[in-house]
């Protein structure tokens, strides 16, 4: 059986990489892996640089830890003794309102409170606020199945104030989404089964606390990780395994054409002519590139990925000189909601997050701007300024920057607009026959929901195997 797979983003390494150990495990001849990739690196948005000692992520620079496929992964290519979390003593996050920087109330899951005091303590909301988080336990449950907005979600069960100072900065920031379009099933589906199995957000996020007590890795754990050499070690590992595997071919700054149907199964032509033979292919590009792909073979299929919307997005890394900075309190960053009307959508104190980010004597942090709904970022060296003078009103006198990196993402964050899922799965309806579309578009983005992404594609492209005039999706 051949298996070509498009895009070699974490999605595509991790669907070839479950090709592969498929190999040692089973008793199935062995599959043959085609990757492509169109531009001359492997790992899509997942990029780390060292700079002049600094060690810098242009895209995502941690995993979450309470899903098990990131860790799983890079403890099964032997990077498990590299994986590192945030110190306890820089796990406190803060949110912009009215330019100071107000901590996050502790004790919170998502944007529900689970500790009273805490949230009676905050400043970032009014007493009003409050008293209107806290009705959530009187509030019933909405009778309805289907899908709803983040925003008003939130407005129905926490309100307003909730709404513009916790769940946006939260919630809609992680996806570089308008919360009033962001898909509540898609994002955070827990939060609705906890309104349905509990009839309350506060009640069901107690409980959970409660069930999750005796699972915890240990009291002070970290919710976030990464390995200790950037995320890039991980695409460094994977791919180190795919070459080694004699049934593997990798085919780099090779981009793709078309993807036609052939009598048996698939011919991928690529840019430079070579035309190439499948049973079965793993689309792991951006929706919009896949539906490019597939136009000739099945319009309608494109016509419905082509309503994926995306947004853009940019990374900006500012090194400093720690002797130069005004003392700053203790944690990983802040989030900037909306209704401050700043460039940047939050920043990250890099080097306090994880160690080994920036030389001694130095700080590393990232700043992030863009979106859905955002205004459109002016060039490199102005967006630079922009975010350095906001930096100065939030945090006192700063520095010129002794670095100060721009990576840019065009079209590069999928948005989940209400009834994403119902759109997911007329796509995967309208898929051909060993035809799998996979990746951060679909079901989840961040990096354990596509490797499971690409891992879960494999085995049904290897389902297909066994029955191979069977639709598998």
């Amino acid at each position: 059986m051949n298996v070509v797979i498009l895009g070699g983003g974490i999605t595509g390494l991790a669907a070839a990489h479950a090709l592969i150990a498929e190999h040692t495990t089973g008793d199935a001849p062995p599959t043959q892996v085609t990757l492509v990739e169109a531009t001359s690196r492997w790992g899509g948005t997942v990029h780390t640089l060292r700079v002049d000692g600094f060690l810098v992520e242009a895209g995502p620079d941690a995993f979450l830890l309470h899903r098990p496929e990131a860790l799983a992964l890079c403890r099964e290519v032997g990077l498990g003794d590299r994986v590192v979390g945030v110190p306890p003593q820089h796990r406190r996050a803060y949110v912009v309102r009215r330019g100071h920087l107000m901590p996050l109330p502790e004790g919170l899951f998502l944007a529900v409170p689970t500790r009273l005091r805490p949230l009676m303590a905050t400043p970032l909301l009014s007493w009003r606020g409050k008293v209107r988080m806290a009705l959530d336990v009187l509030i019933p449950p909405r009778r309805a199945n289907g899908d709803e907005s983040v925003a008003h979600f939130v407005r129905r069960r926490l309100g307003e104030e909730a709404l513009r100072w916790l769940a946006g900065p939260l919630m809609a920031g992680i996806h570089a989404a308008d919360p009033e379009h962001l898909s509540l099933l898609a994002t955070f589906p827990q939060l609705a089964d906890l309104e349905r199995r509990h009839g309350s957000l506060i009640r069901g996020a107690l409980a959970s606390r409660r069930q999750a007590g005796a699972r915890r890795r240990g009291p002070g754990s970290s919710p976030f990780a990464t390995l200790a050499g950037g995320l890039g070690e991980l695409i460094g590992a994977l791919v180190a395994r795919l070459e080694a595997a004699p049934t593997c071919r990798l085919l780099l700054g090779r981009p793709a054409q078309a993807v036609l149907r052939a009598d048996s199964g698939y011919r991928v032509v690529l840019a430079n002519g070579e035309i190439l033979s499948a049973d079965a292919v793993i689309a792991a590009t951006p929706a919009h590139v896949t539906a490019r792909l597939v136009a000739d073979m099945a319009p309608e299929l494109a016509c419905a990925l082509e309503r994926i919307r995306y947004t853009s997005s940019a990374v900006i890394s500012l090194a400093f000189r720690q002797e130069e900075l005004p003392p700053l309190p203790a944690g990983s960053g802040f989030l900037v909601p909306r209704e401050e009307g700043l460039t940047m959508t939050g920043c990250t104190w890099s080097s306090n997050k994880f160690p080994g980010r920036a030389p001694e004597g130095f700080v590393l942090w990232r700043a992030f701007a863009g979106g859905d709904g955002r205004p459109a970022l002016p060039e490199d060296d102005h967006l630079v300024a922009q975010v350095v003078n906001e930096l100065r009103a939030l945090l006192g006198p700063l520095p010129r920057p002794h670095l100060a990196l721009v990576h840019r993402w065009t079209r590069a964050r999928p948005l989940y607009d209400v009834g994403h899922l119902d759109l997911v799965a007329r796509i995967e309806a309208l898929c051909p026959p060993r035809f799998l579309v996979a990746g951060s578009a679909y079901r989840g983005g961040g990096l354990p929901a596509c490797i499971r992404a690409g891992t879960h594609a494999a085995e049904r492209a290897l389902a297909g195997r066994a029955h191979p005039q069977e639709e598998i999706l």
